[in-house]
């Protein structure tokens, strides 16, 4: 009897053994599902806020440019300075998404815009508007800057204005509703962010490396604090914290106006791709996603930006193939209500970005 009771006490230490190993596993799995919960929470808040989507109503659609608009002689003044005319209250309201049907179930178009709300009524200004094209078949991105000073026709206010206007008067709906209805295309999401928050999503990335020219770092070292000077690196190539990417999206007093100044800004998404690009599994990508929720708002799910994230930095495509509104030979200065503006044959765009996103006229 003995013997048959010291044979059975093994047994019994190795049960002990596998319960300790089923638990341990257990609490592992409950970590990474609380983590994942924990995060995915994190993901929607970015969008707790978001726009509606709604459908479409009649928009009446532009007939002909703005009669008003006074041809320029040259290079017009005050292309580069920042101009808020004030703008009738009654039409300051936010505007809901209309829903517009897929050009291309392949091709989804993100509008992603830079809020600036320094010394403006209404909304602040809309002085990033950049259209991000992400191909989900080929995995390649096209992006296109909309200049500010673009005339264009604002639907639901039945006047012409600035593009980056449609966003003071109806905020990121508006924005959306006023280059579908002008250029033909089906945006339905977003991503935006303020100027200020710029500096922490470059900050939590660790700073991103710019080609910079000695122009643009005598002028930018001669606003930075001492501390904080940009120092050229190899080849031209300088790495920047937050304040001086900042301070360079900004700037369009070096160069051609609003022109460089977007330039600038798609050089800026260029090098965030390429940080992104850095990420060496779907794990670290998402945690990239993760630490910088707090400072973007956006209308998508967590699954669909984790799913373009994966595709964009883990598919064989590229860097970012960038194109401008207007397109070259598309327009002309004009003078408006006293503002320097850029008048667009708006049928000659439309036709240009259809084709740059879609490879179709």
């Amino acid at each position: 009897m003995e013997t048959v009771a010291e044979e059975k006490k093994p047994k019994k230490r190795l049960s002990k053994t596998k319960k300790t190993i089923v638990i341990i596993l257990m609490l592992i799995v409950l970590l990474i599902v609380g983590f994942g919960l924990f995060t995915l929470i994190k993901l929607y808040g970015m969008s707790i806020n978001a726009i509606k989507t709604v459908a479409k109503p009649t928009v009446s659609p532009y007939d002909t440019p703005d009669p008003g608009l006074v041809p320029a002689d040259g290079d017009p003044d005050g292309l580069d300075r920042d101009v808020d005319e004030s703008l009738d209250p009654n039409l300051i309201y936010a505007d809901p998404i209309y829903v517009e049907n897929a050009i291309d179930p392949d091709v989804v178009n993100i509008l992603v815009m830079g809020d600036d709300t320094r010394g403006s009524d209404g909304g602040g200004r809309s002085d990033v508007m950049l259209i991000v094209s992400y191909n989900q078949r080929l995995h390649t991105i096209r992006t296109v800057s909309v200049l500010r000073d673009t005339w264009i026709y604002i639907p639901g206010r039945e006047l012409w204005n600035r593009v980056n206007a449609a966003y003071r008067f109806g905020g990121i709906g508006l924005a959306i509703n006023t280059i579908n209805a002008n250029f033909g295309l089906d945006i339905q999401y977003y991503m935006i962010t303020d100027f200020e928050n710029m500096k922490h999503i470059v900050d939590t990335l660790g700073g991103i490396d710019l080609l910079l020219t000695d122009a643009e770092i005598s002028y930018y070292n001669g606003r930075l604090e001492p501390g904080n000077k940009i120092v050229m690196g190899a080849g031209g190539i300088c790495h920047l914290n937050g304040e001086q990417v900042l301070m360079h999206t900004r700037n369009r007093t070096l160069g051609n106006g609003d022109w460089s100044r977007t330039e600038r800004q798609r050089a800026v998404m260029s090098a965030l791709f390429a940080r992104a690009k850095q990420e060496k599994s779907v794990a670290s990508l998402t945690s990239l996603i993760y630490s910088l929720t707090d400072y973007v708002e956006t209308n998508m799910t967590p699954w669909q930006m984790i799913s373009i994230g994966t595709g964009v930095v883990f598919g064989n495509g590229g860097a970012p193939i960038k194109g401008t509104i207007p397109c070259e030979g598309s327009w002309s200065y004009a003078y408006e209500r006293g503002m320097a503006v850029i008048h667009i044959d708006i049928e000659k765009n439309k036709e240009w970005i259809h084709t740059f996103f879609y490879g179709v006229r």
